[in-house]
């Protein structure tokens, strides 16, 4: 059954269950549970991969193990028709018992006979509880499949995103409690808080990552965040870039038009260009040296500069400052200077920055923009804003907001700004 016909049959479900709530009058226990599980499912059938992994990332350790073991692809290959647990097991080497739940008296007697405590036979193990959070199917007490959403669990960026949440993330996310208690409740800083009580460490979050025992957490979190901007749409498809920066600069082809504050390894210039092939003026890409030297000039579409954003900014007069999912990763007093920078190099009048950023909704946020916002707070006392934010933030810097464009709440907003 495809998505479309599967969500009309459990739409149709679900009000079947609803017209019987409405004649009785009531709910009772067996109609709560039969629309929790329909509503449930419906739930998981719209996920998007994206979805799926924002809501698996923090909840279930689980899933982690399934990927160590390759176990989605090994499923997916073998597509609805799945495979018995014998097939699995040689698969994967695991025990048997960690994958099912027995319930025979036969198997009673084997967990014994390997010293396992019977009471565990009672416990969703590995296969159950991936199945119980929508990831696989059991066809029969033998045989498991996957599911569309395990697909999520088998696609690269994904699985890296996966990694680098479960690995990284979520021991900051455990020490939370411990942590805020330590220092009073007060809002984390780049320096003290959550990441540096979970590790031990005095770095700053960035820092910290660096070290070379984080090598392949750190090339997962890239990758991450590689897919992450892949799987957006792109700012460009919804900012007038030719209309506000092409068509109003002055900027020749030996001036500076763009300059890539923490711009990374170039992509976002390399999108640009792809954008607009015809551009005019300099395109300068600005990160710290080992990602510059990392970068190279983008098969000459960029120049790399080695520059620490909190230092001012050597570059005066340029018709477009942007910055792109950087600002969140620091606390208010850190983007103060980061932007005073910026502002401190800005021709009245002709220069913008634009800030690429997830804008909060005043109300109703969801679960994922809460979820980001808790991520900064814990990695480096950085925070997802709200527009009343970012002006006041501005603000503070010398700048004021010209416009916003935003498109949805999960997609990064863009504000322009200008010198106040």
């Amino acid at each position: 059954m495809d998505s479309y016909a599967s969500v009309k049959h459990l739409i149709e479900q679900i009000a079947n269950v609803g017209s019987d709530v409405a004649v009785n009058s009531s709910l009772q226990p067996e109609v709560r549970k039969k629309l929790q599980s329909l509503v449930k499912e419906l739930g998981f059938v719209l996920e998007t991969p994206w979805d799926t992994l924002s809501r698996l990332s923090f909840l279930y350790k689980i899933v982690r193990v399934a990927i160590d073991l390759n176990l989605f692809e090994y499923l997916l290959e073998a597509g609805p028709e799945g495979r018995p647990v014998e097939d699995i097991v040689a698969k994967t080497g695991v025990d048997e018992l960690l994958l099912r739940t027995y319930s025979s008296v036969a198997s009673l007697e084997s967990v014994r006979r390997l010293n396992a405590d019977p009471d565990s036979t009672h416990i969703a193990r590995l296969l159950r509880t991936l199945a119980a959070i929508g990831l696989l199917t059991q066809i029969d007490q033998r045989r498991w499949a996957s599911t569309p959403r395990a697909q999520a669990c088998s696609i690269p960026t994904y699985r890296s995103g996966l990694k680098f949440i479960n690995d990284f993330i979520y021991p900051v996310f455990q020490k939370m409690p411990e942590s805020f208690a330590k220092n009073h409740y007060r809002c984390p800083q780049a320096l003290q808080g959550p990441l540096q009580d979970t590790y031990d460490t005095k770095l700053a979050g960035f820092d910290f990552i660096m070290e070379p025992r984080w090598a392949e957490t750190l090339k997962d979190c890239n990758l991450f965040m590689q897919g992450r901007r892949e799987g957006s749409v792109s700012w460009l498809e919804f900012y007038p870039f030719a209309d506000n920066i092409m068509a109003e600069s002055d900027a020749g082809s030996q001036a500076v038009l763009v300059v890539d504050v923490g711009g990374g390894l170039g992509h976002g210039l390399i999108e640009l260009k792809q954008k607009f092939p015809s551009i005019e003026g300099r395109l300068v890409l600005q990160d710290l040296p080992k990602t510059v030297q990392q970068a190279g000039n983008g098969a000459g579409i960029f120049e790399p500069m080695a520059h620490d954003f909190f230092s001012p900014q050597p570059l005066k007069g340029s018709k477009a400052y942007l910055i792109r999912q950087v600002l969140h990763d620091w606390p208010d007093k850190e983007c103060q200077t980061i932007l005073s920078n910026l502002a401190a190099a800005m021709r009245r009048g002709y220069s913008k920055i634009l800030i690429n950023e997830i804008i909060v909704a005043d109300m109703g946020a969801s679960d994922f923009i809460t979820a980001c916002d808790l991520v900064m707070m814990g990695l480096s006392g950085g925070m997802e804003r709200t527009e009343s934010h970012w002006r006041t933030l501005l603000a503070s810097a010398g700048l004021r907001v010209e416009k916003i464009w935003t498109l949805d709440e999960q997609t990064e907003s863009v504000i322009q700004a200008v010198l106040a």
